[in-house]
């Protein structure tokens, strides 16, 4: 095994936690009613970059531990991830079957069946989809990389991300046979902003990036991220002005952005006073907690929040804050000692299994 020397990576812990804010309007669309232009640009131009980003990242600090760790650093990354899903699926399946329960009438029996169903696909509830999506897009990369070569992984990647775009350029489909395919697959699974054609390639950037140092290789990337956000902006409205898409999850544009501005995050040192560890951990709390508050303001507050985004934000926000901090401050409690040995191992479990709660990435190099 390779010694691994710890290096912190400031500005992407900033992000991580600007990207959870962003999570959170997305969800509210706080100014829709007030400005919509400036709603679309929050919610479904800097809103689309969130998710990329958290893959990418996930991708790039997965392949530094491989490299740099044992053998089964992989296995238990994934357990890991796998048990924080798991975790947070069970805290919302009473949100989830509200909110689908409000939806349509379920009997009993087809609660069992979709509890399964969700699990693999979206989640108990909409959020979550994020984890099962990154859960697939590692292993699938993993398994891919022991038998074929990084740039075979990520020809695939971007070939399986121009099957995921016909989500926002549904509207360009003209052939009968064709749509009528691509009909048939949103209404078996809905969205194609998944593990399959959404993260596969933003893992696969990640990792390439981590192998061989290839970020010090990217030669001014927040003037190339600059030039691509601007051109994303560009096709954003474009899709919106023709009415192409059936949602806006996904854009061409998101990958050099995505790219280029990762890369120029970890060559970027901070000198601020902040705790960085703390932003990395709560981001992650933040992108979980959040959603029961949407579901939470919609049954105290009924059609003043649906119909209001300035309301669900002003609801959901501080809410999530005031339970990330809760989060924060109560777990180190379960780690502290105890005299007495039965306390001390009730604890113990409880500090391993919700520590969970927030998931830190690899910090070695």
């Amino acid at each position: 095994m390779t010694s691994a020397k710890t290096h912190q990576y400031p500005a992407v812990d900033v992000m991580k936690f600007i990207c959870a804010f962003l999570v959170i309007v997305v969800h509210t669309y706080p100014f829709y009613e007030v400005w919509p232009d400036l709603g679309f640009v929050t919610s479904n131009i800097l809103g689309r970059i969130v998710i990329p980003f958290f893959f990418i990242s996930a991708g790039y600090f997965m392949q530094i531990g491989r490299c740099h760790k044992d053998e089964n650093y992989f296995r238990s990354y994934i357990k890991r991830l796998i048990k924080l899903y798991l975790i947070w699926s069970v805290i919302y399946i009473p949100f989830g079957m509200h909110k689908l329960g409000s939806m349509m009438e379920i009997s009993g029996a087809l609660w069992l069946a979709a509890l399964p169903i969700a699990l693999f696909n979206i989640g108990t509830y909409f959020h979550l989809c994020y984890m099962s999506a990154l859960i697939f897009a590692m292993v699938f990369c993993h398994l891919f990389l022991k038998k074929f070569s990084m740039k075979a992984l990520l020809i695939l990647g971007g070939v399986l991300f121009l099957f995921g775009l016909i989500e926002t350029y549904h509207g360009l489909i003209t052939n009968e046979i064709l749509l009528q395919s691509v009909n048939t697959y949103f209404l078996l699974m809905f969205t194609t902003r998944n593990g399959l054609f959404f993260g596969v390639l933003f893992v696969a950037l990640g990792m390439a990036l981590a192998d061989q140092n290839r970020v010090e290789a990217i030669r001014h990337p927040f003037a190339k991220a600059a030039a691509a956000f601007g051109l994303l902006v560009v096709e954003a409205f474009t899709v919106r002005h023709f009415h192409w898409a059936l949602d806006y999850n996904m854009y061409l544009m998101t990958v050099p952005f995505t790219l280029y501005w990762f890369a120029g995050l970890l060559r970027t040192r901070l000198d601020w006073k902040l705790n960085f560890k703390a932003l990395r951990e709560s981001s992650t709390v933040i992108y979980f907690c959040h959603a029961m508050f949407l579901e939470l303001g919609e049954i105290l507050l009924g059609s003043l929040y649906l119909t209001n985004g300035a309301v669900r934000f002003c609801f959901v926000f501080p809410l999530t804050m005031i339970m990330t901090a809760i989060i924060r401050k109560w777990l180190p409690f379960l780690k502290s000692t105890d005299p007495y040995k039965s306390v001390r191992r009730m604890k113990a479990f409880f500090y391993d299994n919700f520590s969970l709660l927030y998931y830190n990435d690899t910090r070695t190099c």
